[in-house]
Order: structure tokens, then C-alpha cells, then sequence
């Protein structure tokens, strides 16, 4: 049994990973919630000035909606992170027992990662709305029309849509204590989501909006092919294997979850994001690609804190074939 305590505190053990991978997030959300203060107080202290320029109630109200609106849910976000950090600690030092003191904590950081998602419906809705002007309004100088559109419009009400929905079903079984093959039935089918809708599907979109901009010449390029088809073509397939991998879970099969096959979706998670920054300084970054990829992968990408799966991903591959 002593063997057995001291292996919670093992760097290679599932606790300590979930906690390493916890605080990259919210370092990151840290992060996010400073520099959403900032841009926050200078869009308010320069209301007179915007309001001139953008002129239209309707689309003065559609703008501040939108860009207060992600403020808030970086606030949420790291809200959330900071209950998670303290659940992943627990459960680090005291396992499976903890899950009674942690409970409640985790319910509360689920609805406020909910509610960081549902803070994209204004964007959603500018999205949808600001191709209705043709780009005759004012939105951060020239802000080409499709990929406001897909990135904007297309990508955050799928999020939307998609994300809140699980997140608010696997905080309702944890609340209520529902077994440990429903929470990682729900657990599996929240992952999967993430992976398609706000990573695949999403980080899709803003390479389908940049070549309704710029034409299919653009992924011709190099760099630009490299991104695209990792992006289009390599995080589908992570997405897919995580599927693959969640299926047994989903499915509420015995011993659901294997570490290696795990860690394998991880490697190749952070992977992609790794490679990802890569291509983004090798091509030059946002200040030679003005485009949305080049925009939301590095300078403006609330998920880059996901890299950290590349390294905590390979000691899972070592482990034995059952999560316990």
C-alpha cells in the first residue's frame, strides 16, 4: 500500500500529466485574460472615436457585442482554469478518493468553460451579418469579407452549438455522481467534439476563408501548403484517431482506455500544434501572411497552450494498457 501512495506522485503518472497539462492551460488563460483587459479598456476609454468611425448604432452595438463579449469569456476561461489546477492537484495527491471534495469544483469549472463558448454568439452573429455590407462598415481597417465569415460567422456557431451542449450534460453527471462509466462516456464524447469542432473544424475554416479570399493559389505556396494540409488533412486524422481511441469509453466497454493509444492521440495532438508554429515563423508570420490561419495559430490562439500534449503524451505511451 506505501508503494502504491508513492506511485501517485510519480512524474510518469496520469494524475501528474493531467496537472502539467492543466497548468499550460492556465498559464494560458492567465494570459488571455490580461491581454483581453487591455484591448477591453482601450476599446471603452475610445468608444467616442470608434462610434464615429463605425457611425451605425446597430453595428457599433454588433462590434462592442462581439469584442467585450470574447472578453468576458476570458474571463470565465481562466476562472475555470484556476478551479481546474486546484482539482488537478487534488486528484494528483489523493486519486480517485478526491473525488468527493473535487466535485463540485469540477461542475463549476465545466459551466464556466460553457459559458467561455456560449460568449461566442455575438461573434457568431457579426460573422453572419458584416457580409450583409458587403465590408462598407468599419472593422479593424480592411478585414476581408469570406473570412470574417467562415472564422467568424461558420466556425463560432458551430462552437456554439456543439461544445456548451456536452460540457453542460458531463457537469450534470458529475454533479449528481453518476457512475464512473457515464462520466467517461461523456468525458470521451466532450473530447471528441473538442477535437473536431473547435480544432479541426475550426482551425478548417480559417484556411477555407482565406482561400475564398485569396484563391486556391494561395496553398500552392510552400508554407502555405504545409499549414493547410496539416491542418485540413493531419488534424482530421488526430481527430478521427481520437474517435477511435474515446470509441470503447463511449461505448461503456470494460477497461476503455489504453495509455499507450492515448498517449498516441497526444504525441500527435501536440504535434500538430508544434509543427504548426513551425510553419508559422518559417513562412514569415502574421507580418508577411495577413491572413486568418496566420492570425489565430500563434498571435490570437487561445488552444496554443495544447502543445504541451506533445510531451506529456510520450510517458503515456510507456504505460500499462489500463487507466485506473
Amino acid at each position: 500500500m506505501e508503494q502504491k501512495d508513492r506511485s501517485k506522485f510519480s512524474v510518469f503518472s496520469p494524475a501528474f500529466l493531467i496537472l502539467v497539462v492543466v497548468c499550460a492551460y492556465f498559464l494560458l488563460a492567465g494570459y488571455e485574460v490580461f491581454v483581453s483587459y487591455n484591448f477591453a479598456r482601450e476599446l471603452i476609454l475610445n468608444f467616442p472615436t470608434y462610434s464615429k468611425v463605425m457611425e451605425m448604432p446597430w453595428w457599433i452595438a454588433t462590434f462592442y457585442s462581439s469584442e467585450l463579449g470574447g472578453g468576458v469569456g476570458s474571463v470565465f476561461r481562466f476562472a475555470a482554469s484556476i478551479l481546474a489546477v486546484y482539482c488537478a492537484f487534488v486528484y494528483w495527491r489523493k486519486g480517485a478518493d478526491a473525488f468527493q471534495q473535487i466535485r463540485r469544483k469540477v461542475a463549476a469549472a465545466l459551466a464556466l468553460e460553457a459559458g467561455y463558448f456560449l460568449m461566442f454568439i455575438p461573434s457568431a452573429w457579426l460573422g453572419f451579418v458584416f457580409p450583409t455590407t458587403g465590408g462598407n462598415v468599419w472593422y479593424f481597417e480592411i478585414t476581408p469579407v469570406p473570412e470574417v465569415f467562415f472564422v467568424a460567422g461558420v466556425s463560432c456557431l458551430a462552437m456554439v452549438l456543439a461544445v456548451p451542449p456536452v460540457l453542460f450534460k458531463l457537469r450534470s453527471l458529475v454533479v449528481h455522481g453518476a457512475s464512473r462509466a457515464d462520466l467517461l462516456r461523456w468525458s470521451g464524447i466532450t473530447a471528441v467534439v473538442y477535437l473536431f469542432v473547435v480544432f479541426w473544424f475550426n482551425s478548417t475554416m480559417q484556411w477555407i476563408g482565406m482561400i475564398a479570399t485569396w484563391g486556391t493559389g494561395l496553398v500552392l505556396e510552400p508554407m502555405n501548403f504545409l499549414g493547410f494540409a496539416s491542418t485540413v488533412f493531419g488534424l482530421f486524422l488526430v481527430a478521427v484517431f481520437g474517435l477511435v481511441v474515446a470509441y470503447p469509453a463511449i461505448k461503456k466497454q470494460p477497461n476503455p482506455l489504453n495509455p499507450k493509444h492515448v498517449g498516441a492521440v497526444c504525441v500527435a495532438f501536440g504535434g500538430y500544434f508544434v509543427f504548426a508554429v513551425l510553419v508559422y515563423f518559417l513562412a514569415g508570420g502574421f507580418e508577411a501572411n495577413r491572413s486568418a490561419w496566420y492570425e489565430m495559430i500563434v498571435p490570437h490562439n487561445p488552444y496554443i497552450w495544447c502543445l504541451i500534449f506533445l510531451f506529456t503524451g510520450l510517458p503515456l505511451l510507456l504505460m500499462k494498457p489500463k487507466i485506473k
